[in-house]
């Protein structure tokens, strides 16, 4: 699996009609590389299909 790279998400712009800044969060959040492991049918939903088995993440803290 590869590793994330922390990257900002958030960017001022010029609002052009009223001369304002406005915040825009979220930029950047789709770059870089989505792996899909095979067997995840994407009409499904998701979570319920990792719930269900395969392998056991290595990172994976215990709920508390």
């Amino acid at each position: 699996m590869a590793k994330a790279q922390l990257t900002s998400t958030s960017t001022s712009v010029r609002d052009p009609k009223t001369g304002r800044f406005q915040m825009v969060r979220g930029v950047g959040a789709l770059n870089g590389r989505l792996i899909i492991e095979k067997g995840v049918d994407l009409t499904k939903p998701i979570a319920s299909q990792v719930m269900k088995g395969g392998r056991p993440r290595k990172n994976a803290s215990p709920n508390l």
